[in-house]
């Protein structure tokens, strides 16, 4: 009786589920942040359906990809349609209309850009990366000031600031002529990454707070900066 009973509950789930995808089919939009994610479960759950009886498709996998459980992450700006299909009888339930958003705004990836192009644009890009890396650490301390540009103009920190590299760099982000590498190092950095990959290994730097040509207590070296 008890076996019995656990087969019909779980016939009448299958069928809440081919039912479901019957209906008119949805579809919604949402917007998300690169290196964040949303979750369909959610949206299946609020109506009534279970997460394992779908499949998930997006159009656009440089985008926003999608795991087998529905998770959205995004990877870059742009758009993306992630379609909801039963692994029931084959038919697409609705559609999430994914827009992915930079995390950063047009004033941190100018100066950022700027700083690193001064710091280090005559080094590999793990290099040019990791001065980034370091920069939006110190932003999100408390050991230091709270925005990209109190970090970089703060007392004594760094020396493009003072000698008048950082405002030539600035001109040439102003004029479309800043290195592509370093606006890309910045990109990267403003949108959550927190990785460099160098001599065939990834080092999460997500807790380096300081970088120059020596350092006591060096973690990591990259050419001619070292990092801790």
């Amino acid at each position: 009786m008890i076996a019995f009973m656990l087969i019909a509950s779980s016939i009448t789930m299958v069928n809440a589920d081919i039912n479901s995808t019957n209906k008119s089919q949805i579809s919604i939009t949402k917007t998300v942040k690169v290196n964040k994610t949303y979750k369909i479960k959610k949206l299946l759950k609020s109506n009534g359906n279970n997460v394992d009886y779908y499949s998930f498709k997006s159009s656009n996998k440089k985008v926003a990809k999608v795991s087998k459980k529905g998770t959205v992450t995004g990877l870059k700006a742009g758009k993306a349609t992630i379609t909801i299909t039963s692994k029931v009888n084959g038919s697409t339930y609705g559609t999430v209309n994914i827009i992915v958003k930079n995390r950063y705004n047009s004033s941190d990836l100018r100066m950022l850009s700027s700083i690193i192009y001064s710091e280090s644009g005559n080094q590999v890009y793990a290099g040019k990366k990791a001065v980034g890396i370091v920069v939006m650490n110190r932003v999100r301390s408390t050991l230091f000031p709270n925005t990209v540009s109190g970090v970089v103009y703060q007392s004594g920190q760094f020396t493009p600031a003072r000698n008048g590299s950082l405002s030539r760099s600035l001109s040439l982000y102003d004029s479309g002529n800043l290195n592509s590498d370093c606006i890309k190092a910045a990109k990267d950095v403003l949108n959550g990454d927190n990785t460099v990959s160098y001599n065939s290994k990834t080092i999460d730097m997500s807790s380096y707070l300081y970088f120059s040509g020596y350092v006591p207590g060096c973690r990591l070296q990259i050419q001619n900066h070292q990092f801790k």
